[in-house]
């Protein structure tokens, strides 16, 4: 039999390690969990306020995105393809049809619409000639998007400039 000493210390030495026990499994992973969800509030609340900022940025790209949309359903009902409409555009930008050549870029679906890209090449433009031949192309009222330009100043004269657009002509999705 085990004296009231020893009795006494296998207590205290079964608190000690059930203290010790309780302390690596309980008290210091939950502090740790703490810690990590402090960490992630912290982060959502930023990115809550930074999503609050970007509210109005948000609601200006929606009502664009719904009145491109009236455009893309209204040119749909035109007859014209969409290679004719982008050289349309072009010449009543006062681009001679000489100056500029359309190549097809292939076909890719969206969400709400499909877009045909086609890579559009200019050559012996001014600058003022290639803001304005810009404008027209992304302008509101035809359904495309200048996806990427590059602007090549001309070797012979430096006043001039050889442009490469990707544009997409945006139609409904089928």
């Amino acid at each position: 039999m085990l004296r009231d000493r020893e009795k006494r210390v296998l207590v205290l030495g079964g608190a000690a390690a059930a203290v010790l026990l309780l302390f690596t499994f309980v008290v210091f992973p939950g502090v740790s969990r703490l810690k990590t969800l402090a960490r992630a509030s912290a982060a959502a609340q930023n990115d809550l306020a930074e999503v609050r900022k970007a509210r109005p940025e948000i609601e200006r790209i929606q009502r664009d995105t719904v009145q491109r949309a009236g455009v893309v359903r209204a040119a749909a009902n035109r007859k014209e393809s969409p290679l004719t409409r982008i050289a349309t555009v072009l010449q009543d930008a006062s681009i001679p049809q000489s100056a500029f050549s359309v190549k097809s870029g292939g076909v890719r679906d969206g969400e709400t619409f499909r877009e045909e890209s086609f890579d559009v090449r200019l050559e012996n433009l001014t600058y003022l000639e290639a803001v304005k031949t810009l404008q027209r192309l992304s302008g509101p009222d035809v359904p495309m998007v200048v996806r990427s330009a590059t602007l090549k100043s001309r070797y012979d004269d430096a006043r001039y400039l050889d442009v490469t657009l990707r544009v997409g002509y945006l139609s409904p999705k089928p």
